[in-house]
C-alpha cells in the first residue's frame, strides 16, 4: 500500500498536541490533495510525506539510491524544534516500523533519522535486488506522530 491512508484520518487537536499537523506548508500542495471535511485551504490539508525518489516500482543504478520526500500540510523541521504542526523524517531501508508508543530506533544503513530537518537522503551501498523504504515522522523526540504519517515505495538496485 502506497500510503497509510487510514492513519492519516486526522484531528487537528490530535496533532497539535505532538507538535505535527495540519497547518502551514513548507511545499506547494497540489489541489488533488485530500482536505478534512468541514475545512478549507492550508488548514484543511491532511498532514501527509511522500516518497518521490525512488518512485514505486522503480528501477535505479546502485549501489547509491537517493531519496527525496515531499511534505505535504506540516513542516520539516531539526529533531528537537517543538514549533507547532512540523516533524523531522526517519527512513526505513528494508526494516518494519518498531512500536508506535516507543521513540523511533537507529540501525545505520537501515533506520535513518533525517534529525537536520532534510527532505534528501543518499543510501551509500545499497546491493542489487527488490527493497522497500517506508518513510515515517517523528515528533521533536522522535516520537512517531500520532496517528502516524508514513509513505512507502518498493523498487529494485540494478
Amino acid at each position: 500500500m502506497r500510503r497509510y491512508a487510514a492513519f492519516v484520518t486526522i484531528l487537528t487537536a490530535s496533532l497539535a498536541s505532538t507538535g505535527c499537523g495540519s497547518g502551514a506548508n513548507k511545499e506547494e500542495v497540489p489541489q488533488s490533495q485530500a482536505e478534512t471535511p468541514g475545512m478549507s485551504g492550508a488548514a484543511a490539508v491532511m498532514p501527509s510525506v511522500e516518497i518521490t525518489q525512488p518512485a514505486d516500482g522503480e528501477t535505479v543504478q546502485g549501489p547509491g539510491v537517493t531519496v527525496h520526500l515531499v511534505a505535504h500540510g506540516f513542516e520539516v523541521v531539526p529533531a528537537g524544534n517543538t514549533t507547532p504542526h512540523s516533524g523531522h523524517i526517519h527512513l526505513f531501508l528494508d526494516r518494519d516500523l518498531g512500536p508506535m508508543d516507543q521513540p523511533i530506533g537507529n540501525e545505520p544503513g537501515h533506520i535513518v533519522h533525517m534529525g537536520d530537518g532534510s527532505s534528501d537522503y543518499v543510501f551509500d551501498s545499497v546491493a542489487p535486488g527488490t527493497h522497500r523504504l517506508i518513510a515515517l515522522v517523528g515528533d521533536s523526540i522522535h516520537m512517531p506522530v500520532q496517528p502516524p504519517i508514513a509513505d512507502t515505495v518498493s523498487f529494485t538496485v540494478r
